[in-house]
């Protein structure tokens, strides 16, 4: 009885299975031998004297990136197929493209994009040639096995095996071409606004000046290395030509510096990026007491903040006298502010200052390291009302007509209450905490921009108390138009920050992401005007009137 039981519930796994792994075969055999045609199988031709070759991935890399050994320029958001397309440089004789790049790279470039462009269809044919291929190996493969199988069970060949077998290679050939539309569908006709520059070609924007040293060495790494950098530099200024109106000035984003030693750091970016103010959401202490802040870490933030101003708020490791501290640093515009009351609790307003053209607006986090009650916690179930709450209670007078630029919290559930709370009024919230910038995809929806900033101290102290692995240092920079437009922000990801007196590009190139997100003009009043000219004012408070000369900013 049992024995048959067995030969039963064999007969049914078999029932299930079979079919089961026919298609399985059918399906996988075919994106494998596609795979591999794509990866082994490339097109090579020579533009403008560079030799280069074009390789397809599936699944692995999406979209197009130039990849060369100085690192990669990738636009992962061409369509919405798991599919990729790599350009990259071989056999480059590196002092001829060094010569023919630097008289005037401007040139250069041109003959590269019209080269390439007239390449492109030649290699939407060969990827295309490529994928068909492999799909007839696979399926080809898939019959023999299947047919293999059969012979070694004996059974009996199957009467119109060939018309069956030209069944599924037109039914594959239908999907090919469905697959094929949906990319057509799904094309993104502004896949440069999102781009990732990694390696030394994003390190090198640490070190700029460094290039005319470079030269001097007669080197061939340190030639080649500033022939690439100058054609990458010149395509981006065609994008952003295309993309966004000329820049006024520059915003950078920094958070959680839990007291780590990374304003010099700070202090590069700036000056190579010409920013003209820094927005800083807390977390700038650990435990909350006045002396974390030692006299030598203030003096490498009063270092940054005598020739850019920072605009700064307390975050849930600070306190009523971290605060106080910091607003006594010669730059630092401190928004918000944090009271102990004699219950035990804090109150917390908010304020606003006009900065540049822009209102900018902060509500610092009630929390404190090591208060009581809700306000000591790290439980999201606990502090998450705690924060909705206090964030209500800050923005409760704001009438409908007031509009603010930027209003920035520490943790991002509040800057969601904020947004919740004042809609439209915001064109764009700033928050911190989570030592992780918030994803590309989530930087901006219905026009609404909303940047959440990872640690720029990669932890710091905090990463210490908690014995957990250090984030990398993260922070972002923003242009902001003539006409008060947010257009571009590239955000910064530096895996291991130490840079030695004698650091290069070269020598930390494997550490640096830098991505670049176009924005989406938002609807602001017209006239309107940013510039550091226009200087930074006082502090108000939230419910006080606003200038007319920055209103109307609402997205």
């Amino acid at each position: 009885m049992t024995e048959r039981a067995g030969r039963r519930w064999a007969h049914y796994v078999a029932v299930v299975l079979g079919p089961v792994m026919t298609w399985v075969l059918r399906v996988s055999l075919p994106l494998i031998c596609v795979t591999v045609l794509l990866r082994s199988v490339s097109y090579r031709a020579t533009v403008a004297g560079v030799p280069f070759r074009v390789q397809g991935s599936l699944f692995t890399r999406r979209g197009f990136s130039a990849d060369t050994n100085l690192g990669s320029w990738e636009f992962p958001h061409v369509d919405g197929l798991p599919f990729g397309v790599h350009v990259s440089p071989e056999n480059v004789d590196v002092l001829r493209l060094s010569k023919a790049a630097s008289p005037d790279t401007a040139a250069f470039v041109d003959q590269l994009k019209s080269g390439f462009s007239d390449q492109v269809p030649w290699i939407a044919l060969w990827l295309v040639g490529l994928t068909i291929i492999g799909v007839g190996l696979g399926l080809a493969m898939s019959a023999g096995i299947n047919m293999a199988l059969r012979y070694a069970r004996g059974l009996p060949r199957r009467p119109r095996e060939l018309r069956l077998r030209l069944r599924q290679l037109a039914v594959a050939g239908v999907v090919t071409v469905l697959v094929g539309g949906y990319g057509v569908a799904s094309f993104d006709s502004d896949w440069t606004k999102q781009s990732r520059l990694t390696g030394t070609l994003g390190a090198v924007q640490l070190f700029p000046s460094q290039l005319e040293q470079f030269y001097t060495k007669q080197s061939k790494a340190y030639d080649v290395l500033g022939a690439v950098v100058g054609i990458q530099a010149s395509l981006q200024a065609r994008i952003d030509a295309e993309q966004t109106p000329d820049t006024s000035y520059n915003i950078m984003y920094i958070s959680d510096m839990h007291l780590a030693a990374e304003y010099p750091l700070v202090k590069q970016y700036v000056q190579n990026f010409d920013v003209r103010l820094i927005v800083n959401t807390g977390d700038e202490s650990e435990f909350g007491t006045v002396s974390e802040l030692t006299p030598s870490y203030l003096a490498a933030m009063r270092a940054v903040t005598q020739t850019t101003p920072m605009i700064w708020l307390a975050g849930n490791h600070d306190s009523p006298d971290t605060e106080q501290v910091i607003s006594k640093v010669p730059g630092v515009t401190v928004l918000g502010s944090k009271t102990l009351l004699t219950d035990g609790t804090y109150q917390i307003r908010g304020s606003r200052v006009s900065a540049y053209g822009l209102t900018i607006a902060g509500v610092p986090d009630p929390r404190v390291f090591g208060a009581e009650g809700a306000y000591g916690s790290g439980e999201d179930i606990v502090t998450n009302p705690l924060e909705r709450k206090t964030m209500d209670e800050a923005v409760a007078d704001v009438s409908k007509d007031r509009y603010f630029d930027i209003f920035a919290t520490h943790e991002p559930s509040a800057a969601d209450e904020l947004g919740s709370k004042l809609g439209s009024q915001i064109r764009q919230l700033n928050s911190g905490h989570t030592h992780a910038q918030n994803a590309t995809s989530d930087i901006q929806k219905n026009g609404h921009i909303n940047l959440v900033e990872g640690s720029t101290g990669a932890g710091g102290l905090d990463n210490i108390n908690t014995d957990s692995v250090a984030p990398p240092v993260e922070f972002s920079i923003e242009s902001v138009a003539a006409n008060c437009q947010f257009t571009k922000v590239l955000r910064f990801q530096l895996a291991d920050p130490t840079l030695p007196t004698d650091a290069s590009a070269v020598s930390v190139g494997d550490n640096v992401t830098v991505s670049t997100i176009y924005l989406t003009p938002q609807k602001i009043a017209a006239g309107r005007t940013c510039s550091p000219a226009t200087g930074i004012g006082s502090v108000r408070a939230l419910d006080t009137p606003v200038d007319p000369a920055v209103a109307g900013g609402g997205g």
